[in-house]
């Protein structure tokens, strides 16, 4: 058998093929997406990605290194991000009750506006982006894969 590394060259291929497609699909909703939110709701996909990551988070807060990991920024990524995202009004700063080191950011009544806004706009894209090219079982079959591959 052909390997490298113990795996399949076929093995290799296919996983090769699943990333690419994985990438394309990623690339062109993500365009759709943004394309549609910067005019119509006034903040970019990725601002709306950071205030979704804080309307799910309890008390509509995290601590600013939990939201850069969970809205997947890196370090300057993030900074700079919330930074912008203070000056615009849409988080704030909390200072930790418990441990003066910790700040949150938090989503501020015009956040939670914008946020309103753009989650209406980014539910309408992705429906006719993916819930209108997918029956509910290739949807389903897709969401359990992603959702394993993702407790990797």
């Amino acid at each position: 058998m052909n390997t490298i590394c113990g795996v399949s060259k076929a093995s290799q291929a296919r996983a090769v093929e699943v990333w690419q497609r994985l990438s394309r699909v990623h690339s062109s909703i993500s365009s759709a997406l943004e394309k549609e939110m910067e005019p119509l709701a006034g903040i970019s996909l990725g601002w709306y990605e950071v205030l979704a990551e804080l309307k799910r988070a309890p008390g509509e807060m995290l601590r600013f290194q939990d939201l850069a990991h969970g809205a997947g920024l890196t370090e300057s990524g993030a900074s700079r991000r919330l930074d912008q995202m203070l000056k615009a009004g849409l988080i704030d700063r909390l200072s930790c009750p418990t441990d003066r080191r910790g700040v949150y950011a938090h989503v501020t009544p015009k956040g939670n506006q914008s946020y309103v806004k753009a989650h209406a706009i980014f539910v309408s894209s992705l429906d006719r982006s993916l819930a209108s090219q997918m029956n509910p079982e290739d949807a389903e079959a897709i969401r359990s894969t992603l959702a394993r591959l993702g407790r990797r």
